[in-house]
């Protein structure tokens, strides 16, 4: 029985699929399986998955999106740890053995994560450690309140205990772009710590079109994650009152700037039904009624909330 178990959901990614599955299969560290799961691929992924023959266990679903192509991989897994990538990224050669021997070395993480290397389409590098230049803050350690407020993990630069999966629960299948985010929260929310490496494990596709270059997309699932914590995670009696409030205070944050893109990418009707409603949850919060009466303004001269992320 293999340790780790690497699962990849892809659809219609014939382009990128072949590099990204033979990224897995380099790795110097070589106890592991790799299970493609095609969420109703139409293009070449098929057959190039035919070419790699018994070292890669494929299976095909009709279209149901990223979480239950995730779930599907999991649930077909057997290793006692989890590897994700995605069918568009790359990972180095040495990736899962720095991983596997730092989650040996560290029982209380639940899962560990790297720095990213970024690239477009074409190969061209964006970033070489893009978290470092970004000067973006990774979470490690016990981080529940910084991951809160900070989706700074990137999946394919993971590794996650098969028993921290099983405790935090499958990936949700009401969020199609943010899921993973939701995962993490959940893994912390069980107790585990987050380890990370600094150097760039991974190589992250940076395409336009994707899911994740949507901003109004990922907002809106920022937003579902911030309703689904405060309703079925009963933060203040587990936590205590300050993290309640922390995702109260996300909530509203991540839902006014959702507004606003709706005002500057759909219609101001669009923004004023989402208005009404944060009007009627924070009735106090007076810059909700300028934000409204702004959404009557052309979508070209509408200005971005003091406030926004």
């Amino acid at each position: 029985m293999p340790r780790v178990s690497v699962v990849i959901p892809t659809f219609n990614c014939d382009r990128f699929i072949r590099r990204t599955v033979d990224s897995a299969l380099a790795q110097t560290y070589r106890d592991f399986e790799v299970i493609v799961v095609d969420d109703g691929s139409t293009d070449g992924t098929r057959s190039i998955m035919a070419e790699f023959g018994p070292a890669v266990r494929y299976l095909f679903q009709s279209n149901q999106g990223a979480s239950a192509a995730r779930n599907r991989a999991i649930e077909s897994a057997s290793g006692e740890f989890i590897a994700y990538l995605d069918a568009d990224d790359l990972w180095s050669p040495d990736k899962l053995a720095r991983q596997v021997e730092y989650l040996d070395a560290h029982p209380a993480c639940g899962l560990i994560h790297s720095e990213v290397a970024v690239v477009d389409e074409q190969d061209a590098v964006l970033h070489r450690k893009f978290n470092q230049e970004t000067q973006r803050a990774v979470p490690q350690g016990a981080c529940l309140r910084q991951l809160l407020q900070q989706s700074h993990i990137q999946t394919l630069t993971v590794v996650e205990r098969r028993s921290a999966f099983e405790r935090a629960g499958k990936f949700d299948l009401r969020l199609p772009v943010a899921q993973d985010y939701l995962h993490w929260i959940q893994v912390v929310l069980k107790g585990y710590e987050i380890g990370y490496l600094p150097e760039p494990l991974g190589l992250y596709r940076w395409r336009a079109g994707s899911l994740m270059s949507s901003e109004r997309r990922l907002l809106g699932d920022f937003v579902r994650i911030y309703q689904i914590l405060l309703a079925e995670h009963a933060l203040e009696r587990n936590f205590g009152c300050e993290i309640g409030q922390l995702v109260e205070a996300q909530l509203y944050q991540q839902e006014r700037q959702l507004a606003y893109l709706e005002r500057r990418e759909c219609s101001g009707a669009v923004a004023r039904h989402r208005l009404r409603k944060l009007i009627k949850r924070w009735p106090l919060r007076f810059e909700l009624y300028a934000d409204f009466a702004k959404s009557y303004v052309s979508r070209g001269t509408a200005s971005l909330p003091l406030n926004a992320a």
